[in-house]
């Protein structure tokens, strides 16, 4: 059984922790059994006060040197080492995964700043990364676009204080009339020893790639790209070959915007997609 956002939120709110932890075992975010780590028996699920789910898993194998002994039903699992309830745990997930901004979750649950952010940090970093080695992007019918940009703001005019975490992204799109697929990853500079590696890595031997004029992206013809470039000092595109970036500049609009949503953006965090 699936939900919408709001009736999973309003099934979290509702059901009482019993039915929570059988629909997380349904999806297979939870164990269905847990396997006593001593005698390798399966354990019984039992109810028990002391903890916050008011079920854990027990042994029950007499010659065991864990007889009687409770283990966490969240064991290893997301939550494993939160002390919070499983419906206020998801509860933050739904709120992130409908781009709710950071700010405004934190006011919506009854639940403390870092906690919140806690959870969001643990979920960040369950996302796998994305990686289109094995499946590269480009290829005959597709046009790649690459630009690199600042995901942080830059002090103008000498006014405004500049941010001491600049961070760079190397952003890829794979293009046909509109985007179809992405690749963004920080980089700690637009050196061409940075960025030829990676985009080597994931774009398809023999691609038309279009780029802007940087230096770092004069070396693609040679190591077997079709490459061209516009110049942005005088055009947006190109008036002879219609060469341009415009689909990866609006990527870069829509990536600062879901950072800006966040209100905070550190060189450490990565991005993915």
């Amino acid at each position: 059984m699936l939900f919408s956002p709001s009736k999973f939120e309003e099934f979290l709110i509702k059901n009482d922790g019993k039915t929570i932890l059988h629909y997380l075992m349904e999806l297979n975010l939870i164990k269905r059994e847990f396997i006593c780590l001593k005698c390798c028996v399966a354990t019984k699920l039992v109810k028990y006060t002391r903890n916050i789910d008011k079920f854990a898993w027990r042994c029950l194998t007499k010659d065991c040197g864990d007889y009687k002994k409770y283990f966490s039903v969240r064991y290893n699992s997301f939550f494993i080492k939160f002390k919070l309830s499983l419906a206020n745990i998801l509860r933050v997930v739904i709120k992130y995964a409908c781009r709710q901004q950071l700010c405004s979750i934190k006011k919506s649950v009854d639940i403390s700043g870092k906690t919140v952010e806690n959870i969001l940090t643990k979920l960040v970093h369950a996302i796998p990364k994305v990686d289109f080695s094995s499946n590269k992007l480009g290829g005959p019918g597709f046009v790649v676009q690459i630009d690199e940009t600042m995901l942080n703001y830059k002090a103008k005019s000498h006014r405004g204080r500049s941010q001491t975490n600049k961070s760079d992204a190397l952003c890829i799109d794979e293009t046909k009339e509109k985007i179809t697929r992405v690749f963004a990853r920080c980089i700690n500079d637009k050196k061409s020893e940075t960025i030829i590696p990676l985009i080597c890595s994931q774009v398809t031997p023999g691609s038309v790639i279009w780029t802007d004029e940087h230096r770092s992206y004069s070396s693609l013809n040679n190591i077997g790209f079709l490459h061209d470039s516009v110049c942005h000092k005088y055009e947006f595109v190109h008036k002879t070959n219609g060469v341009h970036t415009q689909f990866v500049e609006s990527f870069h609009n829509q990536l600062k915007l879901e950072i800006k949503k966040e209100k905070e953006f550190k060189q450490t965090k990565e991005i993915f997609f």
